[in-house]
């Protein structure tokens, strides 16, 4: 009974599931079902949600198409309530360290580890760069939180750094140039940081 609330006369109820409009990453909206509000270490909130596809299913030897729910989670910002529809009941869930900032008086979260100095990272007292105009450099951009407002990260490696497989295109001017922009940093793994100190 691990969705089932007892009411007043012994008579288990599911826990509600009302319906709530979903917006995607590529602005469709999306008519879900919300299973459940919860919250992240950083006080974000997030609706786990549950839309009804079609799956592939074999029964008995024949193919079959069958409707399967599929859960995940959308940041609060991306639904919308459905007018005239009660989300009482749904169960909430905040985050422990959340609550213990809010009874503490603290309204952020905890200071950050200090950002790591040049040079500090695994390939120091190694690098690979070669410094003259060889050089080749890889741009990785990796994965951006589509809620996230912020420049889009970048990171510079070197060509010879293990990782990553993205192909070297730059040159070292050119790798320069990218790391003047917003969001950029470069690798310590692989002796990049070096091109910020010239």
């Amino acid at each position: 009974m691990d969705d089932d609330v007892l009411v007043g006369d012994g008579v288990a109820e599911r826990t509600p599931t009302p319906p709530i409009r979903v917006g995607s990453y590529d602005g469709q909206e999306l008519l879900a079902r919300l299973l459940r509000r919860w919250q992240a270490a950083d006080g974000t909130w997030y609706y786990e949600v549950t839309l009804t596809f079609w799956a592939h299913a074999t029964i008995q030897g024949i193919d079959l198409a069958e409707p399967a729910d599929i859960a995940f989670s959308v940041p609060a910002s991306h639904v919308t309530p459905v007018p005239d529809t009660c989300y009482k009941g749904v169960p909430i869930r905040r985050h422990p360290a959340v609550i213990a900032r809010a009874r503490s008086g603290r309204k952020t979260a905890p200071n950050p580890p200090p950002p790591a100095e040049a040079g500090s990272g695994a390939g120091a007292g190694r690098p690979q760069v070669r410094g003259d105009a060889t050089d080749r450099w890889k741009v990785q951009r990796p994965r951006h939180p589509y809620n996230d407002p912020g420049p889009r990260r970048t990171v510079i490696h070197h060509e010879t750094c293990f990782t990553t497989p993205d192909p070297a295109e730059l040159t070292t001017a050119q790798a320069l140039a990218a790391l003047r922009r917003p969001g950029a940093e470069a690798c310590t793994v692989c002796g990049a940081d070096q091109l910020t100190a010239r």
